[in-house]
C-alpha cells in the first residue's frame, strides 16, 4: 500500500518523507515483534492466558510486552497457580500456600494479604518448630526433558536483622516412603523472599505429583518469636545441570511413581554445651615436598587434650592417627615459619581425615571461621557429600585422595600477605550445626599452591 502510495502519478497523493518513515518504523517494529519476540512464547501461550483471571491481560497485543507479562508471572487457575517464564525461556509455576493443607491448626497461623506477594494471600506461621505443612499437587504447566528444583519460598515476618547471606534454617520434611529429610540453608530470591530447596526431578512427558509434610524450622540462631509468610511451592528450571545428574535422577524415577526420595537426615541436636577441642600441631611430625617448584607442606595432628588412637596406623605416613572425641567445635591453630613455604604463592589448606567404618552420622554441614579474620564470610564444608539441593556457592565438599584417605579445603591464603613475624598463623574454628563429629578421624593439614 506505502509503495503504491509512493509510486503515485498524482504529487498529491505521494506520502510526505515523514509518513513514509513513520510507516516504516512500525513495518519493522511489527517484524521484529513476530521475528524476535514471537519464537520466546510458550506454544500454547494462547491458551494459558484463557486460565488467566488478571486485569488487561486480555488487551495486551505485542509479543513482547506479553513475553514480559509470562516474565514477571500470570496468575491461572482462581488465583492459585503462578506461571512465569525463566531466562531461557524455561517454564516455571509456583503454587500457592492457601492450597495447602495445615495439620497445626493453632488460632495463630491465619491468611493474610502482603503487598510484596504474587498472590493475594499467604500464610502467616507463628511456631515455626512446629509447621506441619501437608501440600499435594501436580504441576501442570512445566517443560518436558528439563531437570527442577522444589523450592518453598519463604521470608521471615520480622526479616530486618536476617543476614542477606545464605541462612542455615534446618528443615524437616518428608516426602514419599515417609523418611524424614533436612534441607540445610535458605537462600535470599531477587524478590525479597528465601527459599528452600526441597528436591529435584527430570520432567519428562508424564504429569509429576508433589506431596510431602514441612515438619519443622530449625534456624542456628533461633529467636523466641520467629514467625514465617509462605508463599507457596515453586518448581523452578535449574540450569548446568550434567549429564550424570539426569541419569540418576531417571533412574529414580523409574522405579517410583513420585518425587525422588533421599536417606534420612540427622536430627538436629540441642547445642546448649559445647565440647571444644583445640589442637596444636608437632613441627617434628611434617613432610615437606615441592610440586612444579613450590612447597608443599603436611603437618600431623596432635592433639593438646586427648591421647592418641591407633585406628588407621598402618595406613598413614606418620606413626599416630588422631581419633576424635565427641566435639561440636573443632578449633585448628597452628604457625607456620614462611621459609615452610613458597614466597607470595597462593595456597589452599586442606584437612586430611577418615570418618568410622561404624559411622552413621556427619551429614550435616560444619561452618569454618577464620577468627584471624572475622568479618570474613565464613565458608560450609561437608565431610560427606550431600544431596545436590544441599550444595550452595558457600559449600565445599569432601572428595577422595589417592592415599586412600578423604580431603576438604578449609582455608586458603597467599603465604606473604599473611605474614606475621615472618610467620603464617592458622586460627581457625569448625563449628557442626548439628550433632558431633565424633566419628571423624583427622590425620593432618596439607597446605598445597594453587
Amino acid at each position: 500500500m506505502l509503495l503504491r502510495q509512493c509510486l503515485s502519478f498524482d504529487r498529491r497523493k505521494r506520502p510526505t518523507a515523514e509518513c513514509v518513515l513513520q510507516q516504516l518504523e512500525k513495518s519493522l517494529e511489527f517484524q521484529e515483534d513476530y521475528e524476535i519476540w514471537g519464537p520466546k512464547l510458550p506454544e500454547d501461550y494462547e491458551q494459558i492466558l484463557k486460565l488467566s483471571t488478571s486485569p488487561g491481560i486480555s488487551s495486551v497485543e505485542k509479543k513482547k510486552d506479553l513475553y514480559n507479562v509470562f516474565s514477571n508471572g500470570v496468575l491461572l487457575q482462581d488465583d492459585k497457580v503462578c506461571f512465569s517464564l525463566g531466562s531461557n525461556g524455561e517454564r516455571n509455576e509456583m503454587i500457592s500456600a492457601t492450597t495447602f493443607s495445615y495439620r497445626n491448626s493453632s488460632p495463630h497461623n491465619e491468611l493474610c494479604t502482603l503487598s510484596e506477594s504474587r498472590f493475594e494471600k499467604v500464610a502467616e506461621m507463628l511456631d515455626i518448630s512446629n509447621l506441619m505443612i501437608e501440600t499435594e499437587t501436580v504441576p501442570q504447566f512445566l517443560s518436558p526433558n528439563t531437570v527442577y528444583g522444589v523450592y518453598l519460598v519463604f521470608k521471615f515476618c520480622d526479616s530486618r536483622n536476617v543476614s542477606k547471606n545464605p541462612m542455615y534454617v534446618d528443615l524437616e520434611y518428608k516426602m514419599v516412603g515417609n523418611k524424614t529429610l533436612h534441607a540445610y540453608f535458605a537462600k535470599w530470591r531477587d524478590d525479597e523472599w528465601m527459599t528452600i530447596e526441597l528436591c529435584r526431578f527430570f520432567k519428562q512427558k508424564q504429569a509429576v505429583m508433589f506431596k510431602g509434610l514441612l515438619k519443622s524450622l530449625s534456624p542456628y540462631y533461633y529467636r523466641d518469636h520467629d514467625s514465617i509468610y509462605v508463599q507457596g511451592i515453586e518448581f523452578r528450571a535449574i540450569d548446568n545441570v550434567g549429564a550424570d545428574e539426569i541419569a540418576k535422577l531417571k533412574e529414580i524415577q523409574q522405579s517410583r511413581r513420585s518425587m525422588p526420595n533421599v536417606k534420612e537426615g540427622l536430627r538436629l541436636l540441642k547445642r546448649k554445651f559445647w565440647l571444644s577441642n583445640k589442637f596444636s600441631l608437632n613441627h617434628e611430625q611434617f613432610s615437606l615436598s615441592e610440586v612444579n617448584g613450590n612447597k608443599h607442606l603436611l603437618i600431623l595432628a596432635k592433639p593438646a587434650l586427648y591421647k592418641f588412637s591407633d585406628f588407621g596406623k598402618a595406613g598413614s605416613r606418620f606413626q599416630e592417627v588422631l581419633k576424635l572425641v565427641p566435639p561440636q567445635i573443632l578449633r585448628v591453630y597452628c604457625t607456620i615459619k614462611s621459609e615452610m613455604l613458597s614466597p607470595d604463592t597462593e595456597y589452599e589448606c586442606y584437612l586430611v581425615f577418615k570418618i568410622s567404618i561404624r559411622c552413621h552420622g556427619l551429614h550435616s554441614p560444619v561452618e569454618v571461621r577464620d577468627l584471624l579474620q572475622k568479618n570474613k564470610v565464613a565458608e560450609i564444608v561437608y565431610f560427606r557429600s550431600p544431596k545436590p539441593w544441599n550444595v550452595h556457592d558457600i559449600t565445599r565438599l569432601s572428595k577422595q585422595r589417592k592415599d586412600g584417605w578423604m580431603e576438604v579445603k578449609i582455608w586458603n591464603f597467599n603465604s606473604s600477605h599473611e605474614l606475621k613475624d615472618d610467620c603464617v598463623l592458622v586460627n581457625l574454628k569448625l563449628i557442626s550445626y548439628e550433632g558431633s563429629m565424633s566419628s571423624l578421624n583427622v590425620w593432618g593439614l596439607e597446605f598445597r599452591s594453587i
